[in-house]
């Protein structure tokens, strides 16, 4: 049978917390799931909690990751919008948990980034609304890490509730006309961000088209064998069956660069999921990664641990907006012969 994918709605400030829900939104990618946000909706847009409404509803699950600010204010209920979404998936009997930011990483937080992390304009508010939250299930969070870790914990879980209908309904299922105008327009959407993005984004001081060519110079080590590579590469988090496939399809095709790598690996990196064991030929391949930048690496009890870095998340959903997996097989990390069009911004056509 195949397995359900759940629409999960993400909740929490947001200037505070853009990484922390990035992190979660990351994770509920690698367990095979759709992630929902809606902080595209301007505070005050009279029509932005109709919709809230409406993407909540159409959720299978609710997060709320609870940082130290109470958020912007609905203007009619005089509560932030992160209290009316958690109080309505409540109250609707959606599956739900939370994440709250522990004291001491919150002290911590207060002085590295100043009172902008701080609640100072509704701290009453902000106190009733985290001793609602704390008085259900919760666990606290203290690092990207922690939140990522319970996503991944929580998910498996909720899989298992037949009550969840999963996405895509089948008793809403969209006519095909709808499904080739959402396409085009979501093509469209792709290709007009895609050309914003390499206007403005630079990554170590490399353009996005630059960093790819760079990649893609970057060769792996002929004496390093595709299988010894993932056969010696340990999955230390739980991700799902797709990807996992999707990681031994690209090793087995064998990695011709370092661009090649990262396509295999990026969806396992973004939860810090990459292990390898000590005095394995395979960690010096993924170094590759390290030196450019795009990942970080720290020990663990057995061997080596890899993640992307900051500079390898923003390169990493860039790279998202050129094209699916196959699209951007073919335009980004195919090397380029003399005199071939170059061109790596746009999306397929």
């Amino acid at each position: 049978m195949k397995k359900r994918k759940l629409q999960i709605f993400v909740s929490s400030t947001y200037e505070d917390l853009i990484d922390h829900r990035l992190a979660a939104m990351e994770a509920i990618l690698a367990a095979g799931h759709i992630p929902a946000a809606m902080e595209q909706f301007s505070p005050g847009d009279e029509t932005a909690w109709e919709k809230i409404r409406s993407w909540i509803d159409e959720s299978d699950g609710f997060i709320l990751i609870l940082g130290g600010r109470y958020g912007s204010i609905e203007p009619s209920s005089g509560k932030s919008y992160i209290q009316l979404e958690y109080e309505y998936a409540r109250d609707h009997k959606k599956p739900f948990f939370s994440l709250v930011v522990s004291k001491e990483h919150h002290e911590e937080r207060v002085k590295q980034f100043g009172l902008k992390v701080d609640e100072r304009e509704n701290p009453a508010k902000y106190v009733e609304f985290k001793r609602m939250v704390t008085e259900r299930l919760c666990r606290f969070w203290s690092d990207k890490k922690d939140i990522q870790s319970a996503v991944l914990q929580k998910l498996p879980e909720w899989v298992q509730r037949q009550d969840l209908v999963g996405w895509i309904r089948a008793d809403e299922a969209p006519s095909a006309d709808v499904m080739n105008e959402l396409a085009r327009l979501s093509q469209e959407n792709r290709e007009l961000r895609s050309k914003l993005s390499a206007q403005s984004e630079t990554f170590d001081g490399l353009t996005f088209d630059e960093m790819v060519r760079l990649l893609c110079q970057e060769p792996i080590p002929t004496e390093v064998e595709p299988w010894l590579i993932g056969a010696e590469i340990r999955i230390l988090r739980p991700v799902s069956d797709d990807i996992q496939r999707r990681f031994r399809d690209s090793i087995e095709a064998g990695p011709r660069h370092a661009g090649d790598l990262f396509e295999a690996l990026h969806e396992i990196l973004a939860v810090g999921a990459v292990g390898v064991p000590y005095q394995t030929r395979s960690e010096s391949v993924l170094n590759v990664l390290v030196s450019r930048g795009l990942a970080n690496h720290e020990a663990y009890s057995d061997g080596t641990q890899y993640a992307l870095s900051e500079l390898g998340r923003r390169f990493r959903n860039r790279m998202l907006m050129a094209g699916d997996r196959e699209f951007r097989q073919k335009r980004l990390w195919t090397v380029k012969s003399k005199g071939e069009s170059d061109d790596r911004t746009n999306g397929p056509r």
